[in-house]
């Protein structure tokens, strides 16, 4: 049984380097290793400390439940988002002490120190070799279960043709890593590393070379590609148990790839392109057990193969902020789609089309919290939420389901929890409009609105029965 080393992941970590213009003499090994050890060690302790107490306060499933019944409405969107309260459900139930989720630092600080930045792999003026002992070990499994770790032959070789090499030097206080490949020695990425922040920037306009190298390397067929752009993500650490991870589009991406001959423009190739934008910034705060959320993506549009088809999304974009500490309501606020219809089209004819408060500035804010005396949730939006949707079958070339969901309008607020299928209209309006119109329901403050599994006679497909009424 062959399994990858864990050293890929190291790998991974240093391909995302690149240079700065630094004067300052390069740094000696053990002052790499020390930085190393200080620097990267503080910034993921404290990463790890702000995510375990931090995400403590995300609301759990519970207080998630009821936007699942609203939104869940919608089949077109439903398992999505039971996916996503599923999993922050998992999270947030997690018994206290659990590791899962953290980062083994002094297992990376080690595979750095004691494999890459060794005195031996210092080729002078603070470039160091990659070895093939780090990317190219091989871990097989022999009859006995024992585990041994042998060189990839062939790897070790494209590694050597690559020339993949990793720079050091100094900026100031920040220590600035880049990696080198090709004969030119090209530098595309970089990698800045301070005592409080790891920041990894990708220039996607100087990155071909590099692609084409690292391609080699791992033995895969390089595609036709065109690349332009550039991202950067940083972590920083704002205090004790603090941090905020954002990534953002510095310029806007063009990424477009086809395999080996393909036309770029043809029906076969892959393309997206995102404006430039702060696309998502989290704060945690694992002290006072707080956290916050900005949603910022540009417009997007992505086109892809697919079974022969062309799929394409063109999305407005998608904002969204969102505030939590421990034991206090979820607060969200300018949750949009973007100033347009969100549409989904295969082979240049639209099959989807997603409006969110189309009339109502198309955004909406929403408070959910949970009432842990009584097992209940409340979601209240404003100004209202209106969701409206339109998919034509015939496009997509599927089976229409027993009713499509049209339009969820909630205008007011509702109550709901974990344990059952029932939501309860506190004030206004709770609305869903299917076709066929038979299906669909409109319930008024006072009144609870349940929902049940059902199975179609004339073709067995199952669906979901809602039925309105006085609340028990």
């Amino acid at each position: 049984m062959h399994r990858p080393s864990t050293s890929l992941l190291v790998l991974s970590l240093f391909s995302s380097l690149a240079v700065l213009g630094c004067n300052d003499d390069p740094p000696t090994p053990t002052e790499v290793r020390e930085r190393i050890s200080s620097d990267l060690g503080n910034v993921l302790r404290e990463a790890n400390a702000a995510i375990a107490g931090g995400t403590d306060a995300i609301p759990g499933g519970a207080a998630l439940a009821v936007v699942d019944r609203v939104l869940g409405s919608a089949p077109q969107i439903g398992p999505s988002l039971r996916t996503m309260t599923e999993r922050v459900a998992a999270r947030a139930s997690a018994a206290p002490g659990d590791d899962s989720d953290e980062i083994d630092v002094d297992a990376l600080i080690a595979q750095l120190n004691d494999k890459l930045f060794t005195d031996a792999n210092h080729v002078g003026d603070g470039i160091y070799q990659v070895p093939a002992s780090l990317v190219c070990t091989r871990t097989t499994v022999d009859s006995k279960g024992n585990s041994i770790e042998t060189i990839d032959a062939e790897c070790a070789e494209r590694l050597a043709a690559a020339e993949l090499r990793v720079r050091v030097a100094k900026d100031g206080g920040a220590l600035v890593f880049a990696i080198q490949v090709d004969a030119d020695h090209d530098e595309p990425l970089i990698f800045t590393l301070t005592h409080t922040s790891i920041a990894i920037t990708v220039d996607l306009d100087d990155t071909g070379r590099a692609f084409v190298a690292l391609a080699g390397v791992y033995g895969e067929d390089i595609p036709n590609f065109r690349l332009a752009g550039q991202v950067t993500a940083k972590l920083e650490i704002l205090g004790s148990a603090k941090l905020r991870a954002s990534l953002t589009i510095d310029r806007a991406l063009s990424i477009e790839f086809a395999k080996a001959g393909a036309s770029l423009d043809g029906p076969d190739a892959f393309v997206l392109t995102s404006a430039k934008a702060e696309v998502i910034a989290i704060t945690l705060d694992g002290k006072a057990r707080s956290g916050s959320l900005a949603l910022g993506l540009g417009e997007t549009a992505i086109k892809a193969p697919d079974d022969g088809k062309r799929v394409e999304l063109d999305l407005a974009g998608a904002t969204a902020t969102a505030s939590f500490v421990d034991g206090q309501p979820l607060e969200l606020s300018d949750v949009s789609l973007g100033k347009r219809t969100t549409t989904i089209s295969i082979n240049g004819v639209r099959a989807v089309a997603i409006d969110l408060n189309a009339q109502n500035g198309r955004a909406f804010d929403a408070t959910v919290s949970h009432d842990a005396a009584t097992g209940t949730d409340t979601l209240e939006i404003t100004p209202k939420l209106d969701l409206q949707l339109t998919v034509d079958h015939a496009v997509l070339g599927d089976t229409p389901p027993v009713y499509d969901v049209t339009r969820v309008v909630l205008d007011g607020s509702v109550r709901g929890s974990d344990t059952g299928d029932q939501v309860e209209v506190l004030s206004g309006s709770f609305s869903v409009t299917t076709d066929p119109a038979s299906y669909g329901f409109a319930a008024t403050a006072g009144q609870c609105v349940t929902a049940a599994d059902a199975t179609d006679p004339s073709t067995g497909s199952t669906y979901t029965r809602f039925s309105v009424g006085a609340c028990p």
